[in-house]
């Protein structure tokens, strides 16, 4: 699964990896060095005129049906396997995708002293884009627009921390995820097959299993650990 994430991509960075058109109009939004659900982050998805723009969407998905948001909590993440046909996602995934660019993720692995945190990025340091669904949901006038992660299996190279990863969106496939028109069968042989990196896979502190440790110091490898 994926329950955290760090996304301290600069307005910039964001602008440029997902091609947007027009000027560089920032959201109001913070870095996230140690991104948790039910917390805003920027996604990227097609707008009323069929452009890419930028959104702030809070983690945790909550379906126009639900009875309140808290529902969200549950639905962080979606299995690529059935993603399509789950009632909680089945209509976002028709016509709701979006991409959520990330520096990395973090999992934890089962030791025998314990789990040991480890952060994972791509091993050049460049961002990457989860696959994602959105929803919008309204009560009393009261709008949320929310998302979740889809996940799949762990790429052989990952596969030894977690037995699940992220589902990553290469950009030479981005408009065919955001493509309203693209076919079921092409979204999830995208979100089915792990990307294969070459990926970093760095132990960290266990800082980083509190939500309060919000800052850079939580990616610093073990060894470097304040």
């Amino acid at each position: 699964m994926c329950g955290r994430f760090t996304q301290q991509l600069t307005w910039h960075q964001i602008h440029q990896l997902y091609s947007l058109r027009g000027p560089e109009l920032p959201l109001n939004l913070q870095p996230r060095y140690n991104g948790a659900p039910s917390q805003d982050f920027a996604a990227c998805r097609l707008d009323e005129d069929g452009n890419r723009a930028i959104a702030q969407l809070r983690w945790g998905l909550v379906p126009s049906w639900a009875r309140n948001v808290r529902m969200g909590t549950r639905l962080i993440n979606a299995r690529a396997e059935t993603v399509h046909d789950k009632p909680s996602y089945g209509a976002a995934f028709r016509s709701r995708r979006c991409l959520v660019p990330a520096n990395g993720w973090f999992e934890w692995k089962r030791t025998g002293h314990g789990k040991q945190p480890y952060f994972l990025a791509l091993a050049d340091g460049s961002p990457l884009s989860f696959a994602a669904l959105w929803e919008h949901w309204e009560k009393r006038g009261e709008p949320l627009e929310s998302f979740t992660i889809i996940t799949t299996v762990a790429s052989s190279g990952l596969a030894d921390i977690h037995h699940r990863q992220p589902a990553i969106v290469d950009p030479d496939h981005f408009y065919d995820w955001l493509d309203p028109e693209s076919p079921v069968s092409l979204l999830l042989d995208l979100v089915r097959k792990p990307y294969c990196g070459p990926y970093e896979k760095r132990a960290v502190s266990t800082r980083v299993n509190s939500v309060s440790n919000d800052d850079p110091d939580v990616l610093l490898p073990l060894s470097e650990k304040l």
